[in-house]
């Protein structure tokens, strides 16, 4: 009975009045209208403050007042539909016409997956020493479940973090212990790490590296050392 009322309710603020069953709620359609909208206003209210504390960054970069113009459309228009408050900047960014604050808004957004994402052993340069050749190449990695890529389309790394350097192109976010840490990524890093989306021998980024990046070796051991690896 109660999910059945729940559901009624959702699907009168989703849709609009027609959808609200008769005899729901106790008083007169007007009343039960003005209670509606009181709640609806409410729950408006908390995906735009939700949206506001979840793109920081974005906010200070597009001004209050736009801001607020864009995540009010977007939450009118449908955008936050069905999503709990946590979940409701899932698909801001694509909403955003503006590229930088489009990718920043994906950079924030990606910072929080890091955040929430499950705990896991990072592989750490300390744990090849002593291994010879052959064993190191072997051995299994895979991307840390805390790892975010994000391909940047416009120059929104310094925007997010001012050590970041201008014309980064891709960006990885990354939690190995308690701190989310953003690295800028070369093209040859990026395409590196995604050969480690799944459980694979160590030697594969690694022959990705020596063949794309100017100085492979000095690559794979800072994104070793930043974490981007779960040991398997």
């Amino acid at each position: 009975m109660l999910e059945r009322e729940q559901t009624a309710i959702a699907a009168t603020l989703l849709h609009g009045p027609d959808h609200l069953p008769a005899g729901l709620f106790a008083g007169d359609d007007a009343a039960v209208l003005r209670g509606l909208s009181v709640h609806a206003n409410t729950v408006s209210h908390a995906r735009l403050v939700a949206l506001e504390d979840t793109f920081p960054r974005t906010r200070e970069h597009l001004g209050d007042a736009e801001f607020n113009r864009q995540s009010r459309a977007f939450v009118e228009g449908g955008g936050a539909e069905a999503l709990a408050l946590p979940d409701i900047g899932r698909d801001f960014a694509g909403w955003l016409a503006d590229p930088l604050a489009a990718d920043v808004a994906c950079i924030e957004w990606a910072w929080l997956e890091s955040y929430h994402a499950a705990e896991a052993d990072p592989l750490r340069l300390a744990d090849l020493a002593g291994q010879d050749e052959a064993t190191l190449l072997r051995l299994p990695v895979r991307l840390h479940p805390a790892a975010r890529i994000v391909t940047l389309t416009s120059d929104a790394a310094p925007v997010v973090d001012a050590a970041l350097p201008s014309g980064t192109t891709a960006l990885l976010v990354i939690r190995p212990a308690a701190e989310v840490r953003l690295l800028a990524l070369h093209p040859a890093e990026d395409a590196a790490l995604d050969l480690a989306k799944e459980i694979s021998p160590l030697g594969n980024p690694i022959a990705r590296l020596a063949e794309q990046h100017p100085d492979g070796g000095a690559a794979i051991a800072a994104l070793i050392d930043a974490g981007a690896f779960e040991k398997v």
